[in-house]
This record gives structure tokens, sequence and C-alpha cells, in this order.
């Protein structure tokens, strides 16, 4: 996903393309667990500050129906953005952070729940196309459902989850949009907390809602949400963030904390209920960065 010879993912480029032609069939990837793949296709302008060329992007949907006669009709959803930023002074912008790591983690996901098949309700997986330009993925599903959204418990959103530091940092939102839904993910946290090196440090990303990346299209459609991510480093929408620097063992770790989250709103019989929360505008999280001219 975030090698060179993709020349960068930016919405409109062969490389995203390469993309959507690699994680379509791998969605359909053999497994015995009924699939359902489809590709929403949408355009966008190729570049937010001057709107004057239109390409096509595609979100990548894959459903594992639920195998509870009731439940199955309704929905818990994880998704992610696969495209980067666009390439700048003919320097490829691989986006191994930013966020070919959060689409791998939703791929492996996908694979674990069609192996497993126990989940009442059923799964969602998604990689938007467009969320650099603005959301703009996530914001279509949400004006085009192919889902009924009145009827989805959880959205997951992975965006950047492939920096854990020395110091175990992630950080996690969404955990207030739901009535007591803090304390229904406290068995999770504590257990993961202890996996990894005596500790995983995850502090909530502020009280109000995180805007700047997909889950907040469907946060604002009154869909609980959570959003896992590691952090802002020197990299970030530049041509370094490359796939040496992904902490991968740090990905597993995360992953294992997802999945029982999953399975567990997806088994369920309680409803999370929706709650709003602080609304301000919020800046991204801060991180020490290296400024040069070029």
């Amino acid at each position: 996903m975030a090698s060179d010879e993709l020349e960068g993912r930016s919405s409109g480029t062969q490389g995203m393309n390469l993309q959507r032609l690699y994680c379509k069939p791998f969605y359909k990837c053999g497994l015995p667990t009924e699939q359902i793949v489809e590709v929403q296709e949408h355009y966008v302008y190729k570049d937010r500050r001057n709107k004057k060329n239109k390409v096509l992007t595609y979100n990548i949907i894959a459903t594992l129906p639920g195998t509870d006669d009731k439940l199955k009709e309704e929905y818990v959803v994880v998704g992610g953005h696969y495209d980067s930023v666009n390439n700048k002074l003919d320097k490829i912008h691989n986006g191994a952070d930013d966020n070919a790591s959060g689409t791998s983690m939703i791929l492996e996901l996908f694979e674990k729940f069609a192996v497993s098949n126990t989940h009442k309700r059923t799964l969602v997986f998604m990689a938007f196309g467009g969320e650099e330009l603005g959301l703009l993925g996530s914001k279509h599903f949400v004006n085009n459902p192919t889902i009924d959204l009145q009827k989805v418990q959880l959205m997951v959103n992975l965006d950047m989850v492939g920096r854990l530091d020395n110091e175990k940092n992630l950080q996690l939102g969404g955990t207030l949009t739901a009535v007591d839904f803090d304390k229904k993910l406290e068995p999770f946290l504590d257990e993961v907390e202890n996996r990894w090196q005596n500790n995983l440090n995850i502090t909530e990303l502020g009280k109000g809602i995180f805007k700047r990346s997909d889950h907040y299209s469907f946060y604002l459609k009154d869909i609980p949400v959570l959003f896992f991510f590691t952090g802002l480093h020197e990299d970030y929408h530049g041509p370094t963030d490359d796939s040496n620097k992904i902490n991968y063992q740090g990905m597993k770790v995360i992953s294992d904390l997802v999945h029982p989250i999953m399975e567990e709103f997806a088994n369920t019989p309680e409803k999370l209920i929706f709650q709003p929360v602080e609304l301000e505008e919020q800046s991204m999280p801060t991180a020490t960065m290296k400024v040069t001219l070029g």
C-alpha cells in the first residue's frame, strides 16, 4: 500500500486505482463466510483549494451478514481512508501511517471476523476515498448509504494507528458519544493495558468530538463512534511517512483491542444510545515538527 511503485494514493491517481483493485479481491479472499463486496464511486475535486478539476474516487465496502435472525438487521461499521495527500515537489507521499496503517488493520479485522463468523449483528468494513480532501468519502457514504444508518450500533474509525511510540501512547476519541459508553469500554481498556510490556497508555482525545477524520461524518448522523489514533509525528503529510517507520508490533496490540470491542457491540443484545458531545472546533493534536525551507 505504501510502496513507491504506487507513486502515492491521492484521489484520481493510478496509485489509488491500484489500491482499489487490491482491496476489492482481498475482501473476497475465499473464506467460508458469506461476503458482499461493492464499490461506491463518487467524484471529488482533486485539489480542495482549486475547485476546477473533478476526479473519480471510490469507497470500497465489504459486508459480513450477522448470524442472529433479529440483530442481523443492525450494523457495526469499521472504516478508515486509504487515500494519501497529493505528491509535492516531485516527492512521493506514500502515507504509510496516514493511512495505509488503518486500511491494513481493517483488512486484517475483516479476515478475523470472516474466519470466526460468530457476530450476531452485520459487520461492515469500509475503505474511504477522498478523506484528505475533506472527509469526502465518508460524507458521500452517509448521504448515499447502502445500509440503514438508523440501525448502526457503532462506527469505529482507524486513522493513523501505525506509530505507537516508546511510551505506548494511544489516543481514543468518541468514548462519550453513547450513554455510559466509557463505562462499557473500561473492561477492554483495562485488559489491553497490561498486554504489551506492562502498560498501554490510553488517553481520551478531548471531551468533544474530533472533527478531522471519517468518524465525524457518522457522528453527524447520530451514530456512536470510536476513533483510534497513535498521534502526529514529524513525517505527517510528508514524503517521509514510509513503511519502515511503522510500529507493526504496536499495530498488533491496537488490533487486539479493536477486535474484542467490535465483537462485544456486535453481539450484545443492548443497543447503544447516542448522545451528543461538545462541538467546538478542535485543533489537530500537537506534535514536535521539523520545519525546513525547500
